[in-house]
């Protein structure tokens, strides 16, 4: 017998007989059939590496395959003439990357390079009420990197952002040089005449969704009252107001970019995918600072590969940055202390930046918030249908942009919400252990939150002054490296004065505001014994909350900043890395400052700039 095979005879119990063993084999034979529609191989490119040979020669080798390396690769292979390699040291995302609902099960498994946070000490400590006082930090470990992990939400930033880029020493950065290369990303399905702001043609299928639950609805009245407006759609020119965000998802599939964007020209005859290939070092002359190559583990043999024109780093804000230390460009001081020779010093991995969210506003709500619906309807219909429940991430897409400053209408905090339903023990566990909080933790609040809804409210911080850096923990590639967050280390404490003003702000829309009355909001006191000799609910109390649950949104960069002077940046505004040939970085790890909002499309964006200056350098 096939064991792939569901075989039903004699094997339904006694007590499940007629319609009801008609609705079970009905589930099952849905479930069996749709299998072969998720994580199918077929989907990606084949993959190379088990013919990959010592000194093979390509024209262009790129190191990622995430939201910037799939892109390059994608534009650099339309010339027929250039061989372009990729070296991925994941593989085929699982199924679960699939299914929109289950980004959560995704941290702190295969797909994900499992990295955490240094523990930090004394008064402006942070990630203190993680396990061991450390934050996770998820970065994806497959094709399409972190698009194959990350909560699929579609958010260009904002005009002033790109502006700021430019005004920095980085010419052809502003707004107006990068908003085309966001609509030739955009594939916006169905296609929609009232949608002014997003393509419709582009290389990314993403979906238009909303979340129809009473308490979406009761919170854009709520922030309407409070004067913060309701954006059918984001406009990064008039950003301010609550949105439903767009998501990479096709036909209820996410849309990452191993899939979309590298599958999609999987047979081009001079494109190859090496998957579980470990790039050790880069091969770089010490003499003629010339970059040959890369060395690289391919299963269990390791190799040298010959680049032509150029190796372009797309290995993300901590791999790029690791790689160009373990080869020699970083900060001479700290390569000496390892033992590696400095082939170029340049302040690699300083200036690292990251969108900080607190996770421990949190409330109770009446059961009118939601809209109850069986787990076992919403998966039949999401294995027969690819729609209902599963589909989507809920309300997690539905944000919110304000200003709590001044009224600039550039926003300083944007809310991300989430609500976690009664009883829903598994949600609960998936949800918290991916953030690193504890067991004893978790159970406390799926005791809370048994009888009603619960709502984590998140701000996020849109505009960090801190500032973390990354080291080197050894010399092997293997070893991750030491992430120094910086998180709520700025001087004067301007990172916690924005977020104690968006609590401020969050209490104003739940006790304040007429709409959100009917849903009965009640406020959990966070479980933060550590803080509990302040006063409920002041300033000081949420200080120190914040240093125990404000954790990372997953938006790090600026590891490998771009800018015209190589004493502060690791790349010009073409890519290049200072001082080293045939050497550029095309990931978020460029970003000279962090954008107000998620990070994917912006590094997408970034890969197809990206893509073009390279081609303009080379024709």
């Amino acid at each position: 017998m096939n064991p792939n095979t569901i075989c039903a005879v004699n094997t339904c119990p006694g007590n499940l007989r007629n319609a009801s063993a008609a609705l079970f084999f009905a589930l099952i034979n849905t479930i069996t059939a749709a299998k072969c529609s998720f994580a199918s191989p077929n989907d990606y490119p084949e993959d190379y590496g088990p013919f990959l040979k010592d000194e093979d020669e390509f024209d262009f080798i790129v190191v990622g395959s995430g939201s910037g390396g799939s892109i390059v690769a994608n534009q650099l292979s339309q010339n027929q003439n250039w061989r372009v390699l990729v070296l991925e040291a994941g593989g085929i995302p699982s199924a679960n990357s699939d299914i929109p609902a289950l980004l959560f099960s995704l941290q702190r498994s295969e797909e994900d390079w499992r990295y955490k946070t240094q523990q930090t000490q004394g008064p402006k400590g942070s990630c203190l009420g993680g396990n061991d006082k450390q934050c996770n930090w998820p970065r994806g470990k497959t094709l399409g990197g972190s698009s194959s992990i990350n909560a699929m939400i579609y958010i260009k930033a904002n005009k002033k952002d790109y502006d700021e880029w430019a005004d920095m020493g980085n010419p052809g950065w502003d707004w107006k040089n990068v908003k085309d290369y966001f609509t030739q990303l955009e594939n916006v399905q169905p296609p929609d005449d009232k949608i002014t702001h997003l393509g419709t043609k582009g290389l990314l299928p993403i979906t238009k969704t909303r979340h129809n639950s009473p308490l979406r609805k009761s919170m854009n009245k709520g922030f309407l009252e409070l004067g913060v407006p309701i954006l059918s759609e984001q406009n990064p020119e008039n950003p301010i107001g609550t949105v439903d965000a767009p998501i990479c998802v096709h036909n209820g599939i996410r849309s990452n970019t191993g899939r979309e964007i590298l599958g999609a020209v999987k047979n081009r005859k001079n494109l190859f995918t090496s998957l579980h290939s470990m790039v050790h070092k880069l091969i770089i002359d010490p003499k003629t600072k010339m970059t040959k190559g890369v060395e690289v583990k391919v299963g269990n043999t390791t190799l040298r590969l010959r680049a032509k024109k150029e190796v372009i780093l797309s290995a993300g804000t901590v791999g790029s940055a690791q790689l160009l230390m373990l080869s020699g460009v970083g900060p001479k001081q700290h390569l000496t202390d390892l033992g590696i020779e400095t082939i170029k010093d340049l302040p690699v991995g300083k200036n690292l930046q990251d969108h900080l969210m607190f996770v421990a506003y949190e409330l109770k709500l009446d059961l009118n918030a939601i809209v109850p619906f069986d787990p076992i309807d919403a998966i039949y219909e999401y294995f027969k249908h690819k729609t209902g429940p599963l589909s989507n991430i809920g309300l997690t897409n539905y944000l919110n942009f304000v200003n709590t400053r001044n009224d600039s209408i550039w926003p300083s905090i944007s809310y991300h919400n989430l609500i976690l339903n009664p009883n829903d023990e598994s949600t609960f566990y998936m949800l918290f252990r991916a953030h690193n909080i504890p067991d004893e933790v978790i159970k406390e609040k799926i005791k809370i939150c048994k009888d009603r809804p619960c709502l984590a409210h998140m701000p996020v911080l849109l505009s960090p002054k801190s500032r973390g850096e990354i080291l080197l923990n050894s010399t092997s590639v293997y070893d991750h490296p030491l992430i120094n967050t910086g998180y709520l280390t700025d001087e004067d404490d301007e990172d916690l004065q924005v977020f104690l003003e968006a609590i401020r702000f969050s209490d104003e829309l739940f006790f304040k505001t007429e709409a959100l009355k009917v849903h009965n909001p009640e406020l959990i006191r966070p479980i933060a014994p550590a803080c509990d000799s302040y006063k409920y609910q002041s300033d000081d109390y949420w200080k120190c909350v914040l240093r125990h649950y404000a954790i990372t949104i997953y938006h790090p960069s600026s590891t490998c900043t771009m800018g015209p002077d190589e004493n502060t940046a690791v790349v010009d505004s073409r890519l290049r890395v200072h001082g080293i040939k045939n050497l550029r970085v095309v990931d978020a790890s460029i970003m000279p400052r962090l954008v107000s909002g998620n990070t994917h499309a912006p590094t997408m964006m970034i890969g197809l700039k990206g893509a073009d200056i390279i081609k303009e350098d080379w024709s």
